[in-house]
């Protein structure tokens, strides 16, 4: 974590985006490590905090919480197209993944609002237990093309369960370019779901 200082946080929030060429202030994830006044002066700190320091506090907030939920385990953890990717490994991987995966999804949303609190800042983190996501993508691609085929049949409109955004991205990249389909995501919070559309020809219309 890199500091800099100034008379007010507006400097040395200035001197922050100089040294690390940034020209949105707004931009800048920081948070005020300390404010000192004397009497004839005042020196504010800033933290400059970069994906790695997320990724470290992120790792370890999962430890806290499997230690919290009596679990052993250890985690794995990497930054790849943007999201921050941990995989828990331990023995109790029923416990951790919970009836339809609600424990995972917990925890993951816990992680979420803690790095938030943390950096005040919005952060991609998925989590992983024992190739659960991976196995639950497999399943949605295969249940997002035979809805798709059904839409294409009936041309009646199929209104999905809610799922969480990982698992609306899959349904949207399963689906990207198939015929006469198109996807939408609707509702908020975790009410969000998708729609699988028909999409005529414009010779049909």
């Amino acid at each position: 974590m890199n500091r800099y200082e100034g008379k007010t946080e507006e400097e040395a929030v200035k001197k922050a985006c100089e040294d690390l060429h940034i020209d949105d202030p707004k931009s800048l994830q920081y948070q005020v490590i300390s404010i000192k006044k004397t009497l004839f002066s005042k020196v504010v700190t800033i933290g400059i905090y970069s994906i790695s320091d997320v990724i470290v506090f992120a790792d370890d907030y999962i430890k806290r919480c499997l230690r919290a939920l009596g679990i052993e385990g250890s985690t794995e953890a990497k930054y790849e197209d943007g999201v921050i990717k941990l995989n828990i490994v331990t023995w109790k991987n029923k416990n951790v993944i919970g009836r339809n995966g609600d424990t995972l999804r917990s925890i993951n949303e816990l992680t979420r609002s803690a790095c938030f609190n943390r950096f005040g800042g919005h952060y991609r983190i998925l989590l992983n237990c024992d190739g659960y996501k991976e196995v639950k993508y497999n399943k949605y691609e295969s249940m997002a093309r035979h809805y798709a085929n059904e839409v294409r049949r009936t041309h009646v409109t199929a209104i999905l369960d809610p799922m969480t955004s990982d698992e609306r991205r899959i349904i949207h990249q399963a689906l990207t370019g198939y015929p006469n389909i198109k996807t939408q995501s609707l509702g908020t919070g975790h009410k969000r779901h998708i729609t699988i559309q028909y999409v005529p020809d414009p010779e049909e219309k």
